[in-house]
């Protein structure tokens, strides 16, 4: 078997990812225990699909969850065969209850609540991408949300009323779950399977993320089994995440109370203020330079092998 390569976006807070794919797709290749090399990418512009995740084996490039599930299957590398044809349904029914009842809890939390996507959505992929990309698809996520919450509720719908339809049915698919799994470490025995990947990418992000308006997060928080199935497997799998996390979250405490009597103390802070609109006009400009010569790029970029054109650049986790 070739090398496997893995681009994912980056993780924040103590997530190996921030992104729900790309943490599926992560969790899943830890429970099989697969080799392979991951790269925190920075320009999902030039992905062949144009997002993340991508897996890379030899020629073979993939980019979805099934998509991954499928290929490592035909590779005989597989966390599903200890499950009955029975076992094998209710996962596959439990995965499209939890797109139609929590994904769209999902969505909403991070790219439509307001608050949230001005304090830590956006901050969290913009700081994951490069100038000018990290104008580009914050918003370019945040619009995908808002077409599916439209055309689920329509147009016109009050956002409030939205909001409240939404939590409701995700606090009933998350109470669902959590009498599903009650007391067992996975959902389908001792060993995890493909579900318990995806029920993991869907919670450790609600449960580890500072949600400045929680509603949804404080429902997962509230549910003592849930919150001790994502502390397992992320300690099981993700322990040098979390680790590294905690250490340099101690590292920022010890420094701050100094750093912050520094800027409280500059004595230039109109300056400051003018310097940051500056750039900020410098970067808006040069993101609208950039953005009419994306399609010449991207066609640049069909006309050579992906992997040749486009080395990542960042270590490996």
């Amino acid at each position: 078997m070739a090398s496997i390569e893995l681009d994912i976006w980056r993780g924040e807070w103590g997530l190996a990812s921030i992104d729900l794919e790309c943490l599926k797709v992560l969790t899943y290749m830890k429970f099989i225990g697969v080799p392979v090399k991951v790269h925190e990418a920075n320009n999902p512009y030039f992905a062949p699909k144009g997002r993340l995740p991508v897996m890379r084996d030899g020629r073979s490039i993939l980019t979805t969850f099934e998509e991954v599930v499928d290929h490592l299957k035909s590779l005989h590398y597989s966390t599903d065969v200890h499950l009955n044809t029975a076992q094998a349904a209710e996962a596959s029914a439990f995965t499209q209850y939890l797109r139609e009842k929590l994904y769209p809890a999902y969505q909403y939390a991070w790219w439509i609540d307001e608050k949230n996507y001005n304090d830590l959505t956006r901050p969290a992929y913009a700081k994951a991408l490069r100038i000018p990309f990290n104008f580009y698809y914050p918003g370019k996520y945040q619009n995908s949300a808002k077409e599916m919450i439209d055309a689920l509720f329509g147009e016109h719908t009050d956002l409030r009323e939205i909001e409240r339809t939404i939590y409701q049915e995700a606090e009933k698919c998350l109470k669902t779950l959590s009498d599903r799994l009650g007391e067992s470490e996975y959902f389908f025995g001792n060993r995890p399977s493909s579900f318990d990947a995806i029920v993991f990418a869907y919670l450790a992000p609600l449960v580890k993320a500072p949600f400045p308006n929680a509603t949804l997060a404080n429902h997962v928080k509230g549910i003592a089994n849930l919150t001790r199935f994502v502390a397992r497997i992320n300690q099981k799998n993700f322990r040098h995440v979390t680790d590294e996390y905690n250490r340099q979250n101690a590292k920022k405490q010890s420094t701050g109370t100094q750093s912050d009597r520094d800027v409280a103390n500059f004595p230039n802070q109109t300056r400051n203020k003018i310097l940051a609109a500056l750039f900020a006009a410098i970067a808006m400009t040069g993101y609208a330079v950039a953005n009419g010569m994306f399609q010449d790029l991207k066609d640049f970029e069909h006309s050579r092998d992906y992997n040749e054109m486009f080395e990542n650049e960042e270590d490996d986790n």
